[in-house]
């Protein structure tokens, strides 16, 4: 995963509310839920890969379009 795309997923999953905040931990960076859990990013990028959060927030977005 390269830095750009490291970044989409990390603002797209802010975004969607999946996430609220990440940190470094001994070089590994997790990201934490709105639990309060830490989940490793390889383990994040698994369950939600960049092109999920991608359509998720597409449809996000037509979703607020067509309610206007």
């Amino acid at each position: 995963m390269t830095q750009k795309e490291l970044t989409q997923c990390l603002n797209l999953a802010r975004a969607l509310d999946l996430i609220v905040s990440s940190r470094t931990i001994n070089g590994i960076l997790y990201v934490y839920g709105t639990s309060g859990y830490p989940k490793r990013l390889d383990t994040f990028v698994a369950e939600y890969p960049l092109e999920r959060l991608q359509a998720m927030a597409n449809r996000m977005q037509m979703g607020t379009e067509s309610a206007n």
